[in-house]
């Protein structure tokens, strides 16, 4: 992890946002994922017909693809989330896990799938951490294919933000509560400017944290900032909670719980090591040559850390002919 310094927070109603800042982060030679999608460098297809957790990542160009965990691909057969940070080799093919976040459709709208502008909420995306977790603390290593364990937490959690938001999709689409809230949306992460030297940061949804993403370039963080702001958003618009003054101290014992947390280290696809953070926050970490690429942490449930079933998130997969249609 970046050694890195907290900013004064800012806040709007219930969602406090810590700036992380780094005066020692290197310069990472990454493009972006929705830059290499939108310029034509990558594309992003189904593998063959289709199938829910795994997508096909053409990367044409000559540079390295940063590809972080949460954010949405939309199009093809139906809309995705990918679930781990990864780095795409130069002219290179690599299948990508991912998430489905639109239940109701088997489709094609599209060859290609599409960026969008805004991660997955903090609720979404820890699902797959969830998986990783619970498998990092019998001291297992964690490979991509475990990933798709995720799946029925992941409808479920999109299925239960759309009631809070009191809005329906005819597909159970993620991005389509995007759409809808979009006003308010575009309002509140207007608040929350990219500073000099930020390469992070740490929110917390009324007095609890909420989740944290650390980058380990500046100039990639300042390309990622209103995505990733626009996730944790989507987060407080179903929420309840009110308002609360967080003191730097409760911030900087979040931090000490991300740098002390267990690490272990899983295989993954693409260049780079990955490791899963498991303890008192869940989260992954993506190193490459030594240097901090992406670092997500939330805190851990405490009651899947009891080992506490849950009762329908672990439900398999269904295959296109059981799931529901447009």
């Amino acid at each position: 992890m970046l050694n890195v310094t907290l900013a004064s927070p800012h806040r709007h109603r219930s969602l406090t946002l810590f700036p992380l800042l780094a005066r020692d982060a290197p310069e990472l030679p990454y493009a972006l994922m929705a830059d290499a999608l939108q310029h034509g460098v990558l594309r992003i297809t189904e593998v063959g017909s289709g199938t829910v957790p795994e997508l096909l990542a053409a990367n044409g160009g000559e540079s390295t693809i940063l590809v972080l965990d949460g954010e949405q691909l939309v199009g093809a057969r139906q809309n995705r989330t990918t679930s781990r940070s990864l780095l795409l080799p130069a002219k290179s093919e690599t299948k990508i896990p991912v998430s489905c976040m639109e239940r109701g459709r088997w489709h094609f709208e599209s060859e290609d799938f599409q960026p969008t502008r805004s991660n997955s909420p903090t609720a979404v995306r820890r699902q797959a951490r969830e998986v990783e977790a619970e498998r990092a603390r019998e001291g297992e290593a964690v490979p991509t294919g475990a990933l798709s364990a995720a799946q029925g937490r992941v409808w479920d959690t999109i299925a239960g933000h759309s009631e809070l938001l009191h809005s329906h999709s005819d597909t159970g689409a993620l991005d389509d509560l995007y759409a809808i809230r979009a006003e308010e949306l575009d309002g509140w992460a207007s608040r929350y400017a990219v500073q000099e030297g930020q390469v992070g940061l740490l929110a917390f949804l009324g007095g609890r944290p909420l989740g944290m993403d650390v980058i380990g370039c500046t100039r990639l963080y300042a390309r990622l900032h209103e995505r990733l702001v626009r996730g944790y958003v989507m987060d407080a618009l179903g929420a309840r909670a009110r308002g609360r003054t967080i003191s730097p101290e409760t911030a900087q014992r979040y931090l000490g719980r991300v740098r002390s947390a267990r690490r272990v280290e899983s295989p993954t696809v693409g260049l780079g090591r990955y490791a899963v953070l498991a303890g008192e926050v869940i989260g992954g970490e993506l190193m490459d040559g030594g240097r901090l690429v992406h670092l997500s942490a939330f805190p851990a449930d405490p009651r899947r850390s009891r080992g506490v079933a849950e009762s329908r998130s672990d439900a398999p997969i269904a295959p296109p002919s059981r799931r529901r249609r447009s």
